[in-house]
């Protein structure tokens, strides 16, 4: 696993979260940890809240900004039973194995057309959806690491067919957040350590002001954070003692300090993960590149 690792390590978002997965599996989000007790189950669950929220079926035609190693894709189209997807990825490592794995379960261009790409670019959205049309728009577990977060709304209203939804799982600061107070220190050396952009980390006002700015009604959330951010790090602690030669000890401690400032931020009330969906608002012109 380690090997697999080197491969991709001149990419932030790369293969390493393999080592953390049960055999065949290649999930990579934070999980959802109710009842779950493995890394592959937790993230299965969080993706099948998504789709739930979202409310997929057979004639959904999905956008999936961000779809990792593929089998977020797999769950879209098999349990959900969608129509197609179409999406972009900017790991070129995790894209080629979503290829892959599409490819080995009899999934081809016409059902699921996705490629390396950014997703606040006019031109990403383009080649992936093929003057094809989409109702659907899903971010999971990703939109806090994108360079403009705004942007990434205003293209999903743009090329979201009349009355399209957009839903993503993503972070919030929590309500009472002081960005003078002590604990703003720690935040931003932490996301400056995770490729995270402080702007796009707001309070839960902003977030729905946001997406209403960018074309969106009937905004939905729910906070999902105390079945997400302190579980990580506690099944990882168990998982490494298991498990100590899956992993290069870089990744280790990256996993690590990750779970620790989950639980830290959660306990201390900076951070709230949640749910979230929105409806395309009626009217809404559609974005081209010239205009967005």
């Amino acid at each position: 696993m380690i090997a697999a690792e080197r491969a991709a390590m001149s990419e932030f978002h790369d293969l390493a979260e393999l080592a953390l997965n049960s055999a065949n599996q290649s999930w990579g989000n934070l999980g959802y940890w109710e009842q779950e007790t493995s890394y592959s189950d937790a993230n299965r669950a969080l993706a099948n809240i998504l789709g739930q929220e979202a409310r997929l079926k057979s004639d959904s035609r999905v956008f999936d900004a961000g779809f990792g190693c593929g089998d977020q894709l797999l769950l879209w189209l098999e349990h959900f039973d969608v129509a197609a997807v179409c999406g972009v990825n900017l790991s070129q490592s995790q894209t080629r194995r979503a290829k892959q794995i599409l490819s080995e379960a009899g999934f081809g261009a016409s059902a699921a057309a996705i490629g390396v790409g950014d997703a606040t670019d006019p031109e990403s959205w383009a080649r992936a959806m093929q003057s094809s049309s989409i109702d659907c728009v899903l971010a999971l577990d990703c939109v806090y690491h994108f360079p403009d977060r705004e942007r990434f709304f205003r293209l999903a209203a743009g090329n979201l067919n009349h009355a399209g939804t957009i839903s993503l799982t993503d972070f919030m600061l929590a309500d009472d957040f002081d960005t003078a107070g002590w604990r703003a220190g720690p935040l931003a050396l932490m996301l400056r350590l995770s490729k995270i952009k402080r702007s796009n980390l707001v309070i839960r006002k902003a977030y729905h002001r946001q997406l209403e700015a960018a074309g969106f009604a009937e905004i939905e959330m729910t906070d999902i954070s105390s079945h997400v951010m302190p579980c990580f790090g506690a099944w990882l602690r168990a998982y490494r003692r298991q498990n100590p030669g899956r992993m290069s000890a870089q990744n280790w401690l990256k996993y690590r300090v990750t779970g620790w400032f989950l639980h830290w931020a959660y306990r201390n009330n900076i951070l709230r993960y949640s749910v979230i969906r929105a409806v395309k608002k009626t009217g809404l012109a559609q974005i081209t590149e010239e205009n967005s």
